[in-house]
Parts: C-alpha cells; sequence; structure tokens
C-alpha cells in the first residue's frame, strides 16, 4: 500500500457548525498543534479546503487560501517546511466549493467570481505539490433555486458555462501538473451519477472524485461505481453516512442539515452504512 496516497482531509472539523468555534480554528496556533496531532495518529499527508474568501485578511491563523499562506509563512515553501517539521510531508490535494459565490441571481457573477478563485485555488495547489484539485461543480441545488427559481429550465445554460469552466481549469491544471477532479456531492446540480455526462464532456485529464457517502445518499454504490469508473477516478474520499433522502432533502438550501433530521448527514467512517470494505 502507497501511504502517501492517504490523508486526513482538514475539512474533517466542520469549520463551520460545530466546534472547534470560529475563534479557535482562527488562530494559527491551532493548526500548528494540530499537524503534530495528525503526524502522531499516523498520517503523514493532508488535504485542504480552500477559502476563498477570508474577511480578516490573512492577518489570523487559517492557512487555507495561497494569500494567508504567504501572508503568514513568507511562501508555499515555508509552510511546506513547516508541514514536514510537523511530520506532514505531503499535501495531497485542495478542495474547493463554489457555494459561497452563488449570492444573486446574476450568473455572470457566479461563474466570473467562481473561475477567478478557482484558478486561485489551483495555482495554489501547484504551490503545495499536491496531486489533485477537487472541485464543487457546482452551489447546492437550493441554493441555485433560491435566486433562480427556474434552475430546472435554465439546467442547459447553466451546464455549458460549467463545463466551459471546468474545461479550463483541467487545461490548467494539466500544464501546473495537478489533476483536476470533480466532485459528486449528492447536493449538486450534478450529484451522485448524474456528474459523469459532465465529466464525458471535460478533456480527458479531469477526473472524477468519487466521495462514498454522498453517492449513497444519492442512491448510488460506491462498489459499483468504483468498479465501473475506476479509469476514470482522480481521488476517492471515504465519508460515511446513514442517511437516505426519502424527501428530497438533496433539492433544500441547507442539505447537509435536514430540518427533520436530529444532525448533520455525515458520520465518522466506519459508524454509517456506507459498504467501505
Amino acid at each position: 500500500m502507497n501511504r502517501n496516497a492517504i490523508a486526513i482531509s482538514l475539512d474533517l472539523i466542520n469549520r463551520h457548525y460545530q466546534e472547534p468555534n470560529r475563534n479557535r480554528y482562527e488562530s494559527r496556533y491551532f493548526w500548528e498543534e494540530l499537524y503534530k496531532l495528525i503526524s502522531a495518529s499516523g498520517f503523514s499527508g493532508i488535504e485542504i479546503p480552500y477559502e476563498p474568501v477570508w474577511q480578516f485578511g490573512g492577518r489570523s491563523g487559517v492557512p487555507f487560501n495561497r494569500y494567508c499562506v504567504n501572508t503568514k509563512y513568507g511562501n508555499a515553501a515555508n509552510y511546506r517546511s513547516l508541514l514536514s517539521v510537523s511530520g506532514i510531508n505531503h499535501v495531497t490535494g485542495i478542495t474547493f466549493d463554489p457555494n459561497m459565490f452563488m449570492r444573486n441571481d446574476n450568473l455572470n457573477f457566479y461563474f466570473g467570481a467562481t473561475g477567478h478563485f478557482a484558478n486561485e485555488a489551483l495555482a495554489h495547489a501547484a504551490d503545495l505539490d499536491a496531486d489533485y484539485f477537487a472541485i464543487s461543480p457546482s452551489p447546492y441545488y437550493g441554493r441555485i433555486a433560491q435566486y433562480h427559481p427556474d434552475i430546472e429550465n435554465m439546467k442547459e445554460t447553466f451546464t455549458a458555462r460549467t463545463i466551459e469552466l471546468l474545461g479550463g481549469l483541467a487545461s490548467k491544471a494539466s500544464e501546473l501538473g495537478v489533476t483536476l477532479v470533480v466532485r459528486n456531492e449528492y447536493w449538486s446540480l450534478f450529484g451522485g451519477e448524474r456528474v459523469l455526462p459532465l465529466v464525458d464532456a471535460l478533456p480527458d485529464n479531469a477526473k472524477l472524485d468519487l466521495d462514498t457517502a454522498s453517492l449513497f445518499v444519492a442512491g448510488g454504490s460506491a462498489a459499483n461505481f468504483l468498479e465501473t469508473q475506476i479509469d476514470r477516478i482522480g481521488c476517492v474520499h471515504l465519508t460515511d453516512t446513514n442517511f437516505v433522502d426519502t424527501q428530497q432533502v438533496w433539492k433544500t438550501p441547507n442539505p447537509e442539515f435536514p430540518s427533520d433530521y436530529a444532525t448533520q448527514v455525515f458520520r465518522d467512517p466506519g459508524t454509517g452504512s456506507v459498504d467501505l470494505v
């Protein structure tokens, strides 16, 4: 087994809804201490979620975008040295979620902002010598519907512009030596196996990101998906859940926290119903 290919995602800490709270995860000391704990637990690689915009301008300790890393550590090489001293010798991937850019009914704003910051995040992935850049292909379906109630009528336009955006990122990723992988979150306009036609339309160097829990919630089997799509899978996120979506929660504005569900959708790996064996 190539242990360098296995990493723990810093997104395991739900940075937006639960402990550690905002004040703590904004603190540089928190992350620099956490790296050592991650190493002590047996992981030498991490995956980092990209924080596109940070209102404090990088003065605090959140190293989740290119600006913050350069502000606090001087450059990406210094940051990688800090990780190495802490026992982390590999950043496997950078993840990017464009959800925050769906904030009005102007599609030009959404695609413009997403393209700008995704390109920044992709360059950040190259700076950190990451293997892949994982991008969510759309905001929450429910979030799109808030600003575009005619979402079903605009699917063709939205899809065409998404293909154009991801195609450009795939080409740039190839130039930078990074693999673009497209996530299959169940709440996306391209959730579950609906992501397949989208990736079919992209350059061959664009790959799939198999998120096992998201596929489960969308009604798919991770094992079958892995078997049939093995040649197109760029990375796998081993996530778990017990959630069965019987009320089309995936179409709501906050699908990770269903209104009639006692807790969030995701569970610790091995404690849910997804066949991870």
